[in-house]
């Protein structure tokens, strides 16, 4: 896939429902993502060990796990689509004994045993919009045996101002980018594309000031599915504020993180299926060194919608300078 920074694409964590095999094959050609999968897995996974795979989708991740020992891998899958390619992929690599597949939602499965590993890769990039944490915490609690092991361990969502009038240009003009002309139709039904987030690189070039942490999950059923967070930035230099990053760094296990928050295509530092967050403000802000951003980022569910996928996410806040109060924003997903 060829992509290059500050440019702006279709949320895909948004489309889940209607993802197709152009999205798995962004996925499955996705270095940053698979090989550092890959490299927990093989760490992690051990003979005669017992696994659960949540979103198994074309079925790599099983295969590597039943690759590194595991005695018996359950997949769950959604989409019937993808069941029928995971099971010829483990097939074909010897190990269909050793598999069982189940089409149905995680929440809606029962599987035979309690396992060893809980193992899953349903993250967005923002962490948490694919709707990981209720699914996770489920998986958990249902799946999981006394003293095993999640994976990812645990995972931070950063956030950090940024200035990219490039990226506020192209969704002003909805000149964003899709991997296929179905998404393209979808987004014209968005009546105001600043209430949206989106997919998009942002170097570190285009930061106003350090990044914070504004979400930790450690997948211990703990977690927050719907939270509000305060946060405080701090502009280190002269430029319009048009929004916000979002990323994350995700511990696979204690040895492998899987990080996008990198910038550097070329040499793989970023995730080809993921990229980064943009979480866009309208208008823009003119911002100076030294000036304050207090920022109220939070996530919820939609009232009346029944989809398991569906989420709101808000940006909200106010820009002082002097302890002034010089501007506001705010922007919502939902309606």
């Amino acid at each position: 896939m060829q992509y290059i920074r500050e440019q702006v694409w279709c949320p895909l964590s948004e489309l889940i429902l209607d993802w197709d095999d152009s999205f798995h094959h962004l996925m499955l050609n996705d270095k940053l993502r698979m090989s550092s999968y890959k490299k927990a897995i093989f760490q992690v996974v051990k003979s005669g060990m017992t696994v659960v795979d949540i979103g198994t989708g074309t079925g790599i991740l099983s295969l590597w796990a039943l690759q590194s020992g595991a005695q018996k891998v359950y997949g769950i899958e959604m989409n019937e689509d993808k069941i029928h390619q995971a099971k010829a992929r483990i097939s074909h690599a010897g190990f269909l004994e050793n598999f069982e597949i189940f089409n149905a939602l995680s929440f809606d499965t029962i599987i035979p045993e309690r396992v060893d590993l809980v193992l899953s890769e349903i993250l967005g990039n923002l962490g948490d919009n694919e709707n990981m944490t209720p699914i996770l915490a489920d998986a958990r609690n249902r799946f999981l045996k006394s003293g095993g092991a999640m994976l990812p361990m645990s995972l931070e969502t950063l956030l950090v101002p940024v200035s990219s009038l490039k990226a506020h240009e192209q969704i002003r003009t909805r000149s964003y980018r899709s991997i296929n002309e179905k998404h393209k139709l979808i987004m014209r039904g968005i009546s105001d594309p600043f209430n949206l987030y989106y997919d998009c690189i942002l170097p570190r070039t285009l930061y106003l000031s350090t990044p914070q942490i504004a979400c930790k999950f450690n997948f211990d059923g703990n977690d927050h599915a719907e939270y509000a967070v305060c946060i405080t930035f701090v502009v280190t230099r002269n430029a319009a504020l048009t929004g916000f990053k979002g990323s994350f760094m995700a511990k696979l296990c204690n040895t492998v993180a899987f990080d996008i928050t990198g910038d550097d295509i070329e040499k793989g530092q970023t995730s080809d299926c993921l990229k980064h967050c943009f979480l866009p403000i309208n208008p823009y802000i003119e911002v100076k060194e030294e000036d304050i951003i207090d920022l109220v980022f939070s996530r919820s569910y939609p009232r009346n919608v029944s989809s398991l996928f569906a989420q709101v996410y808000s940006w909200k806040g106010t820009v002082y300078r002097k302890e002034k109060a010089i501007a506001h924003f705010k922007q919502t997903t939902e309606g």
